[in-house]
């Protein structure tokens, strides 16, 4: 194992300077009215993403209610757009109505999906109950893009939500999802929401609807697939944390259990396995396929409930169970000093073909907010020797925080014109405002972090005497687009596709191309709708840009 230490023996006052130099704070985007309305933490976002086409980057986030204040209740949702001259502006938002939801909890779900496959997105926001105004409020509301910067349904200049739905009949009964994955688990072609819950309720979930209607009329139907209150479940572990999906197996995460949901093509069945030592996963697990070899494994960190260790663990699937591999203590050499692992996202960060995992912290300090990278950096995936760790940004609250804060929002996508991948991070509780108000408390903005190696490129790539590689047509497509480049002189030429993390999803070109104009095709037809962006490599110089397939 090689790991990075910093020293943090230093002044409170210089530690952002330092830890900010690791990896530079390249952007930062503010929720509106983070001063009076939006005080308690950004929940959740989406990043990097360009939903209506018009080639400008965006972030959709929703605020998190932390200090239990009239204001932080409301759960609200945001679009912010990035302009031409670099300037983010919330351009659409809208709160759910008071019949359906009256206030919120804390750590909402926020994913962009296209749950009836009708090529609209939608963004699925998993509003964590609160039941004391209202009984049985709706706990996953879907607003489906309208046009241009719009979505849902137009209700005289405020935006209503297509579908809605409470999860459960009963009132009163208490399901928070505080994490989900969508995607076809059961490969019927219709992806399912399936997600874990923190408390007391229905522990854990897979669910589908039959469309997202257009005119918001109710007409759509919403199906419970599976729970832990599915009939023949005798379930035995408690709140859930975290989950994670390998092909047609789910896996969410307690401190008692590792519960496994399996679809073995009919039906699907729970088994309970042994938990992490050191705790549980908190919002932190992560799937890749680590060495290319075709499997895909999970990578995630103990948060708390279990021995003194705070470790980083690889899971592999063997046979019905799971092989832990323990890759390194977090709590060892002053990392955590004392805090918690939670929040986490993967990607090929720096463009060097192997993938980074990017993890956040609780209560951790000195410095508060530490952000980490876990690099894998080729051979074995179980030998520690072949991993590294770093702090790659911390102490972003202008005066040190008693508790460390809490920075688990985590995403990695491309947020500028260059071929590598972003960090983007952010809180969701309060921070001191500034050095002059260390009393008032606001939402940290959407922090985006840069590697170090990056450089910014035009909108049209032009290397001299190499290459210029044009945005593809039609975009948004569906299900196939072409995409342009000019060679200004002869050379190997491999043109790659890869998904919003990194990951590769097609090679449509490696050879020898002679100087010229060229054009070659991308069929998404076997991918899910969303972002991707295509790479062109040539002499040892490589650029991308980012398309859209909305199905």
């Amino acid at each position: 194992m090689k790991h990075v230490t910093i020293v943090l023996l230093m002044a409170v006052f210089i530690l952002p300077q330092l830890q900010a130099d690791l990896f530079p704070r390249i952007d930062e985007v503010n929720i509106e009215n983070n001063l009076d309305i939006n005080t308690g933490g950004i929940g959740n976002i989406i990043a990097g993403v360009d939903v209506d086409g018009d080639g400008l980057l965006e972030i959709y986030m929703v605020n998190d209610n932390w200090n239990d204040v009239a204001n932080e209740m409301v759960p609200r949702i945001y679009k912010y757009e990035k302009a031409a001259d670099g300037t983010w502006a919330m351009v659409w938002s809208a709160i759910p109505p008071t019949t359906l939801v009256l206030d919120q909890n804390t750590w909402p779900t926020l994913s962009l999906t296209d749950l009836d496959n009708d090529t609209k997105m939608e963004l699925t926001w998993g509003i964590v109950n609160s039941t004391g105004n209202i009984a049985n409020p709706a706990r996953i509301v879907v607003y489906e893009h309208n046009s241009g910067d719009n979505f849902g349904v137009d209700n005289s200049g405020s935006w209503d939500p297509n579908s809605t739905w409470t999860i459960t009949t009963a009132d009163g009964e208490n399901i928070r999802p505080v994490n989900w994955e969508v995607v076809d688990i059961d490969n019927d072609g219709i992806d399912e929401i399936v997600f874990a819950s923190r408390k007391s309720g229905m522990r854990f979930g897979i669910c589908s609807v039959s469309d997202i209607p257009d005119a918001g009329d109710g007409t759509e139907t919403w199906t419970m697939e599976f729970s832990s209150e599915s009939v023949g479940v005798t379930y035995t572990g408690d709140n859930k944390w975290d989950v994670a999906i390998l092909g047609t197996n789910a896996y969410f995460f307690d401190e008692v259990e590792i519960s496994k949901v399996s679809w073995d093509g009919s039906a699907y069945s729970y088994t309970a396995l042994s938990p992490l030592p050191g705790g549980i996963s908190f919002d932190a697990v992560q799937v890749s396929d680590i060495d290319g070899d075709g499997t895909e494994e999970m990578i995630t960190g103990e948060y708390l409930y279990g021995d003194g260790t705070r470790n980083l663990w690889l899971l592999e699937e063997e046979a019905d169970t799971l092989k832990r591999t323990a890759l390194f203590d977090i709590n060892s050499a002053g990392y955590l000093n004392g805090g918690r692992l939670v929040g986490g996202a993967s990607g090929d960060i720096d463009g060097d073909g192997y993938v980074d995992f990017i993890f956040g912290s609780r209560y951790s300090g000195l410095p508060n907010g530490m952000i980490f990278r876990f690099e894998y950096q080729g051979g074995a995936i179980e030998s520690p020797a072949n991993w590294e760790i770093s702090i790659i940004d911390s102490a972003y609250a202008v005066v040190d925080l008693a508790d460390g804060g809490i920075w688990n929002v985590i995403k990695i996508a491309n947020m500028d014109d260059d071929a590598e991948l972003e960090v983007v991070y952010t809180s969701s509780t309060s921070v001191p405002y500034s050095v002059a108000y260390p009393t008032t408390w606001v939402s940290a903005p959407v922090i985006v972090l840069d590697t170090p190696a990056s450089v910014s490129v035009d909108n049209d790539i032009l290397i001299p005497g190499i290459f210029t590689l044009h945005q593809n047509y039609p975009n948004p497509f569906n299900p196939t687009t072409i995409i342009p480049f000019d060679l200004s002189q002869d050379g190997v030429v491999k043109v790659v596709v890869y998904n919003m993390i990194g990951e590769e999803v097609q090679t449509l070109v490696h050879e020898e191309m002679i100087a010229g104009h060229h054009t070659i095709e991308f069929n998404g037809s076997n991918v899910p709708s969303g972002a991707y962006f295509y790479n062109l490599f040539i002499d040892g110089e490589n650029k991308s840009k980012m398309m859209m397939l909305i199905k």
